[in-house]
């Protein structure tokens, strides 16, 4: 992890930045930078929001994200965003490499649990 960013850091940073689910937002990310990214749904009227997925790319988070957004993986996750499109939200954590990036999303996982993420439960 980056010096002084204990994981819990981390998680309060995603569920702070949150961003619209768009094509125009996802395209505002630097390219070939790895990270993890959460898609979030809305719910109630406090603003309140669920993990809907985890993610991680040791590549390019950016390339990633529009991956989801063309529904072009994870078939339970793109049923998800169908339905509740308008009220997706995403958050991304830049990270210093491959090793950061996948312990950090394997936290990440186990940590919220997203219904959609169920394969890398297991």
């Amino acid at each position: 992890m980056r010096d002084n960013v204990t994981p819990y850091v981390l998680q309060y940073q995603l569920k702070r930045n949150l961003r619209p689910f768009t094509r125009a937002e996802i395209r505002k990310l630097p390219r070939e930078r790895s990270g993890v990214y959460a898609l979030w749904r809305q719910t109630g009227t406090e603003g309140r929001h669920e993990c809907l997925y985890v993610g991680e790319s040791t590549t390019c988070v950016r390339r990633r994200l529009l991956q989801h957004y063309d529904g072009a993986t994870n078939p339970e996750l793109y049923a998800q965003l169908r339905m509740f499109r308008e009220i997706v939200q995403f958050s991304v954590e830049f990270t210093s490499g491959a090793e950061e990036t996948v312990l950090l999303e394997t936290e990440l996982i186990r940590s919220w649990q997203p219904k959609t993420n169920k394969n890398k439960l297991e």
